[in-house]
């Protein structure tokens, strides 16, 4: 079992915080899918790249919605794509580091707002969606790697 520890709650400040770097984080994930599914020869993966990358908007758009709801001011600046490297697999392979990224964040974040239900589910939601995400890149991956 293990050990008993204090209850870790985020305060106010840190949720926003933690909210606007989501929402760049998104942001970057819209930057690049974009980029990388113009720049894929494979129809099949340019289509799932483009789905990403609408699912990843809507994210942005729905963190913009609760850091104006809580009070904040969200940019809605989007960033230049990374560079990248010279095949899909390397595109992928950083789209999966995003993700995990994600993912890792978002889990500390549902844990952490103890007191604000409404963010918390947000935060669930776009943890599943993230979770899939990252289910498909490595599918994807593996699929590359063994047609090489």
């Amino acid at each position: 079992m293990p050990e008993r520890r204090s209850l870790q709650r985020l305060t106010a400040d840190e949720i926003m915080a933690a909210l606007k770097v989501a929402l760049r984080a998104e942001y970057q994930a819209v930057a690049d899918y974009g980029r990388h599914a113009r720049a894929t020869d494979q129809p099949e993966i340019r289509q799932a790249l483009e789905t990403l990358c609408d699912v990843e908007r809507e994210h942005a758009m729905r963190l913009q919605a609760r850091i104006s709801a809580l009070g904040g001011t969200a940019v809605d600046q989007v960033p230049e794509p990374q560079p990248m490297g010279d095949t899909t697999a390397a595109w992928l392979a950083q789209d999966l580091q995003a993700e995990q990224w994600a993912i890792v964040e978002y889990a500390r974040l549902v844990a952490g707002i103890v007191d604000d239900d409404e963010t918390t589910e947000l935060m669930a939601e776009l943890l599943l969606d993230e979770i899939r995400h990252a289910g498909w890149l490595k599918a994807t991956l593996r699929t590359l790697e063994q047609a090489d």
